[in-house]
């Protein structure tokens, strides 16, 4: 990864060194990172007020400053950040990751901003009066970013879960910070200079990519130091190091505590927005303007790159096309392999027919064998497998038989491709993919996945979990569909239901015990624990080869009950609570309810569910169903039995 983002900066400094012109700032440097960090500094002891959606995408804490009043952080992960004294263009309604820096952050107290040194990246640590628990709000402005909120070092709520082989950022992983790279603004002239002298290429790429600087800070550099962007970077390298880090002092102690902003046009078009005086641009006549603190400019400048996000029913018809195309993709895939395993076992069955003396050889000198068994033969140059009790044509009357089975597939394949590519040349009309709001309802869909027969809701992490309604669907569940890679869950509680993690998909990040936990808190709220009034219970998971219908000798197995062998993995005291809302699964919107973690990832939770009085359920579903406008059916088969609890979010 660092490698590549070396290339990348190394091709932009060739580029602009070629066309003599200064990059164009499309996200922040370090040296604006720095400016944000220092204003956020000299607030005194802000209190968070509230966290809003922005309609042009990314987030605003709200700010109540004593002796200042309102003041607000707007984030645009992966872009920019500013502090400014009231925002506009709020979003009217609230995602999932704007409640959870509500619910976690509301009434928590700014206590400091960690030295973001040469990294796009902030740290704000918060706390609420003398409690002991850490609050750290983290926002990635590099790459394509990411907002994190951890609690006592774990992640509690992240936009973009990822996970890599030395790091993972989900709900519940311990939160470690992206890889460091070096601080441009503590090494000495030494330093620079011995960077220079390895370097094989030019004075602009070496400065962005080994120092870490970036471009827009790199050429800044050069044109307050006089040198040549194109020059070989190891030419005169002693000379260039000592003006250079000079420079770069200079330019730091410019920032200084409260900073100042620029921003800068050409022929009436802003092109950069700086926390000190650009050298840079006014070399090539750039108009500039001063403002009274960076964050103002910052938001004047990249406002105007700021692109108006798709409408809720543009996403969702653009889902519905990328669904269409993935599964058109996956068909024509199984289309391909059954005919080419309809082709393969017919040139078998001929093979053995063709050359039916050596077949029938190669059986007789097995048949001595008192088990069955199968046979592979070489019958004109191809390996074909025969039966070791039955003769060579009933062999190939069983490959013939094989072929036709795999034809009637192959039938139904091509008949769902097709209506697959009907289903892509129609218009989808974005209307008819309106989401539901908090009162609305959800709109017909026109495809039902295999789950939506079992009970089943979509983890934090985007994994499909599935349960069983009754010992018959649990029979069903596990034998049609626990596969390898899956994981069973079970809660600790005679007769509860049979529980399913499927694996991640193709290309896909792998489920965790993120997903493990919260499945095994929802086979607890749909075991007896709910209706005894538990207030938490235990549960298991185990692969797929544990579980069995073979019990120990003399031991009955009953429908719907399977037999765990080997070990099992406990979560204990999981809490027997839901939450009820929406998610948006392949362009569709769907009813669903799940662990409150999970939904609160996945979509919006509007209402959290506990056990309660069995008597008064009537009247709680009847609540429900006038104030979201759920049908009362779907509710029914969505909550678990016994009596309910509950509560707003």
């Amino acid at each position: 990864m660092l490698k590549e983002w070396r290339r990348v900066l190394r091709a932009k400094a060739v580029a602009v060194a070629r066309s003599g012109i200064p990059t164009r700032k499309d996200r922040f440097t370090a040296l604006d990172t720095l400016a944000v960090v220092r204003e956020l500094r000299a607030l005194e002891r802000p209190r968070v007020d509230k966290a809003f959606d922005l309609v042009g995408g990314g987030w605003s804490i709200a700010f109540r400053v004593p002796g200042e009043g309102r003041r607000e952080l707007l984030i645009f992960p992966g872009r920019y950040a500013a502090l400014l004294p009231e925002a506009a263009g709020r979003a009217e309604v609230l995602s999932p990751i704007a409640r959870e820096l509500r619910r976690l952050l509301t009434g928590a107290i700014l206590r400091g901003v960690a030295e973001p040194g040469g990294e796009r990246f902030l740290e704000l640590h918060f706390g609420r009066g003398d409690e002991a628990t850490e609050l750290l709000l983290a926002v990635e402005l590099f790459g394509s970013g990411n907002l994190i909120v951890a609690r006592d070092g774990r992640i509690a709520a992240v936009s973009h879960p990822r996970q890599w082989a030395h790091r993972s950022v989900r709900v519940g992983a311990p939160y470690a910070r992206p890889p460091s790279r070096i601080d441009p603004w503590s090494v000495g002239a030494d330093a620079v200079e011995s960077e220079l002298r390895r370097s094989r290429t030019d004075l602009a790429s070496t400065l962005a990519a080994r120092l870490g600087l970036g471009g827009p800070i790199a050429e800044e550099l050069i044109a307050r130091a006089g040198l040549a962007p194109e020059a070989p970077a190891a030419h005169e390298a002693e000379r260039s190091a000592a003006r250079l880090h000079a420079e770069l002092s200079g330019l730091l102690a410019e920032i200084g505590t409260t900073p100042r902003g620029y921003v800068y046009r050409r022929e009436g078009v802003a092109v950069d927005a700086t926390p000190y005086a650009s050298h840079r641009w006014r070399a090539y006549g750039a108009e500039e303007s001063e403002r009274s603190t960076f964050s103002d400019a910052a938001h004047e400048y990249f406002a105007t790159l700021t692109s108006v996000p798709p409408s809720p029913e543009e996403a969702a018809a653009s889902e519905r096309r990328r669904e269409l195309e993935r599964l058109a993709g996956e068909q024509e895939r199984a289309v391909a392999d059954l005919a080419a395993e309809a082709d393969r076992r017919r040139e078998d069955a001929e093979a053995i027919l063709a050359h039916y003396a050596e077949a029938e050889a190669a059986v007789a000198a097995v048949a001595r064998e008192p088990r069955e068994r199968r046979v592979e033969v070489i019958l004109g140059g191809r390996t074909v497998s025969v039966w070791a009790d039955r003769s060579p044509r009933e062999s190939a009357q069983s490959l013939f038989e094989e072929v036709k089975r795999v034809q009637s597939k192959l039938a139904g394949a091509r008949a769902a491709l097709a209506e697959t590519a009907r289903r892509r040349a129609e218009p989808i009309a974005p209307s008819a993919l309106r989401a539901g709001g908090p009162a609305g309802t959800v709109p017909a869909r026109g495809r039902t996945h295999w789950f939506e027969r079992y009970r089943w809701f979509i983890s934090s992490e985007g994994a499909v979990v599935v349960g069983g309604r009754d010992a018959a669907s649990n029979d069903l569940l596990v034998k049609r569909h626990l596969k390898d890679g899956d994981v069973y869950v079970h809660a600790d509680l005679h007769g509860a239901a049979s529980v399913i993690v499927k694996h991640a998909a193709d290309g896909a990040a792998p489920v965790t015990e993120v997903s493990y936990r919260e499945a095994s808190q929802w086979a607890v709220a749909f075991s007896k624990a709910w209706r005894a009034g538990l207030a938490s219970a235990s549960a298991f998971w185990a692969t797929p080869e544990q579980v069995t219908k073979s019990g120990a000798s003399g031991e009955f197995v009953a429908r719907g009950a399977w037999v765990i062998h080997g070990t099992k993995h406990f979560f204990y005291d999981l809490p027997t609570e839901l939450a009820l809302g929406t998610i948006v699964y392949a362009g569709e919107t769907r009813w669903t309810v799940a662990p409150p973690d999970a939904l609160r990832r996945q979509g919006a939770v509007l209402a959290l569910l506990a056990p309660g009085d069995e008597r008064e359920r009537g009247a709680r579903e009847v609540e429900l169903v006038q104030e979201f406008g759920v049908p009362r059916t779907l509710l029914q088969s969505l909550l678990p039995a016994g009596g309910l609890t509950v509560r707003r979010p």
